[in-house]
């Protein structure tokens, strides 16, 4: 089987790349930078095309001959709607072939449910404008002629994890400082270590019994961001405190920034109880997360230091 990564030299679509070459599986990685891919993979050994997620032929000829496509482009927030071109791009180019699409969904688009945890059951509802947009590209999956599979992850951390939210829990703990969190850190969450969440992705790749499915992937427990960040000061020998910041003060900063605007459409998802249930993927695949919070931020913290030394240097 041959397997095809999209969004290559994120944190997900790099996870997945390790993962599958660990197992020896034959994997094309596409990206726009191949010099960043060789960084932050320079012992895996692959196949990589380099173009353009929006571009139709080059998506059609990164495509040719995959028999499974990891769809991990994630554009930036502030321009998040470039996702909905590149999922119509991907559907469009893998229309002959129809290779099987696996889609990293999240907790965004199921708002404020009913009940938790969250189930393949419990229907979408974004409560945002990003959240929308990230429910209309699996939507737009979903609504496809193509097999699709759906597998919505909570927010997940590791090595090449360095989006705004996890980067600075990490870093500041590192340097003893404070950490202020844009959302509230006593609420239950959960955190998924980055080779776990690969791991959901790659459980489904593939298997036609679950075309046209979702599945809901919890972390190994349910969490607060005040217990998250409090374990990385532990690891990393260091003190600080947690403070976390109130909705509408996030919204605020949006009027001045437009990173902060589009984050504040994410945060619900700290302010309620958005915990996930996992028990059908488990039954139907096997899948467990393996890795608890301490090995994996131990494992973290020994990413960020040697970044950072690499950085230095």
């Amino acid at each position: 089987m041959k397997y095809l990564i999209t969004g290559a030299t994120g944190a997900i679509g790099s996870a997945v790349v390790r993962q599958l070459a660990a197992e020896g599986e034959e994997v094309r990685a596409f990206v726009r930078d191949e010099e960043k891919f060789k960084r932050l993979l320079p012992d895996v050994s692959v196949e990589v095309v380099h173009g353009d997620a929006l571009n139709p032929d080059d998506v059609r000829r990164a495509m040719a001959g995959v028999d499974v496509v990891f769809h991990c482009v994630n554009f930036p927030i502030t321009q998040f709607e470039r996702n909905l071109k590149a999922a119509k791009v991907l559907i469009e180019a893998a229309s002959a072939e129809k290779p099987h699409i696996v889609f990293p969904g999240n907790t965004w688009v199921f708002g404020r449910p009913a009940r938790t945890p969250i189930t393949p059951d419990t229907p979408l509802n974004p409560p945002s404008r990003i959240a929308r947009i990230k429910a209309l590209v699996d939507g737009m999956l979903m609504g496809s002629e193509l097999p699709v599979t759906v597998v919505h992850l909570p927010d997940f951390y590791g090595p090449n994890v360095v989006n705004p939210l996890v980067r600075p829990l990490f870093e500041n703990a590192l340097a003893g400082k404070d950490i202020t969190f844009p959302a509230p850190v006593d609420v239950p969450h959960e955190f998924i270590y980055i080779e776990d969440a690969a791991r959901a992705l790659i459980a489904v790749a593939g298997r036609e019994a679950f075309f046209g499915k979702r599945y809901t992937v919890g972390g190994v427990e349910p969490i607060t961001v005040r217990r998250f960040a409090e374990s990385i000061y532990r690891t990393a020998g260091t003190k600080g405190r947690v403070r976390g910041m109130p909705p509408w003060l996030l919204r605020l900063a949006g009027f001045f920034n437009a990173e902060a605007w589009a984050a504040s459409g994410i945060m619900h998802v700290f302010a309620w109880d958005t915990t996930m249930d996992e028990t059908a993927l488990r039954q139907d695949t096997g899948f467990a997360p393996q890795v608890g919070y301490e090995e994996g931020i131990r494992r973290t913290i020994a990413w960020f230091r040697k970044e950072r030394l690499g950085r230095a240097s």
